[in-house]
């Protein structure tokens, strides 16, 4: 569930016996003596890109956790497998894994297809205010392949797993699923997710405990929820201006227009209206099952987290 982890951590630059320990790390143990321009000691370590800071003791770390573990990211990370990759991470640069803050994090989940998801991308619409823009195709690509909604704190991301890694010469094993849609969540700034999981300070110590993975897994099915798609509607029953609130619920281009034209009652009794009729009438999405299946399997409690309403 974990991948891109952004980390940092510090050791007093006047220390020598915590400057040696750092340098003879298995991060660290293979890299340059000699700063660089930004007076950095850079090195790569299992896909992770690490930088110390000579003047101030200052360590960040960059990079998939899921691959750091696993080599890749396009199986089952799970809880367990979470708790001993951050154990791993830590004996890395020699630090204890409470001295080692996380500042940004990505949360996902991979759902294993029959068949490309590429209908299921184009029909994107909104993500809350935020509209889904489609990133330019990689080379040899014929389509967009990865999606992405906005925010300020989060970013949204949909994209075919399954086709990216077979442009990238790594297509998935013929033994598993011929397909790949990755979904996850880019928390931007270290504030959200003190907010989601109650802690004053998310740390490669407590990043596996229950209640964070949890937290972050509610999380996930919420925005998935939250997030507005191209798709069939269920109109019988409705009269025309019931049906029209149906048909124009996830335009957000439309609310918008109408919220800066009509009195606010007005269009908040409308809204509300047009939600509740999409939660609904809205079909379930083959997809939703997918995920929900995939989530639970990558928690430590029994009880599911994920039931997906649609």
């Amino acid at each position: 569930m974990i991948d891109e982890t952004r980390f940092r951590g510090k050791i007093d630059p006047n220390d020598h016996v915590s400057v040696h320990r750092l340098s003879r790390s298995p991060a660290f143990y293979e890299a340059t003596s000699e700063p660089d321009e930004r007076g950095r000691i850079r090195s790569a370590y299992r896909g992770f890109r690490l930088d110390y800071f000579y003047a101030t003791g200052e360590i960040q770390g960059k990079g998939s956790l899921q691959s750091f573990a696993q080599g890749s990211n396009v199986a089952r990370f799970t809880a367990q497998e979470i708790k001993a990759a951050c154990i791993d991470l830590a004996s890395a640069v020699d630090l204890p894994p409470e001295q080692l803050q996380i500042s940004r994090l990505e949360a996902g989940v991979n759902l294993p297809l029959a068949e490309s998801p590429k209908e299921f991308l184009a029909g994107l619409m909104s993500h809350q205010k935020a509209l889904f823009t489609a990133t330019d195709p990689p080379s040899k690509a014929t389509r967009p392949l990865l999606y992405n909604a906005y925010h300020t704190e989060r970013r949204l991301k949909f994209y075919d797993k399954g086709e990216y890694n077979r442009l990238q010469g790594r297509p998935l094993s013929p033994d598993g699923p011929p397909h790949l849609l990755r979904y996850e969540i880019a928390y931007q700034r270290a504030k959200i997710l003190q907010r989601l999981t109650g802690l004053p300070e998310l740390t490669l110590a407590n990043l596996y405990e229950p209640q964070v993975l949890e937290a972050l897994a509610n999380d996930l099915v919420k925005q998935w929820e939250c997030t507005q798609r191209h798709q069939l509607m269920n109109y019988n029953g409705l009269s025309l201006a019931e049906a029209t609130l149906l048909h124009v619920a996830t335009d957000t281009a439309f609310w918008e227009a109408m919220r800066k034209t009509l009195p606010r009652s007005t269009y908040e009794r409308n809204r509300s209206r047009a939600q509740a009729l999409l939660q609904q009438r809205r079909e379930p999405h083959l997809y939703d099952q997918v995920f929900a299946r995939e989530l639970n399997e990558l928690l430590p409690s029994p009880e599911p987290v994920a039931n997906v309403q649609k």
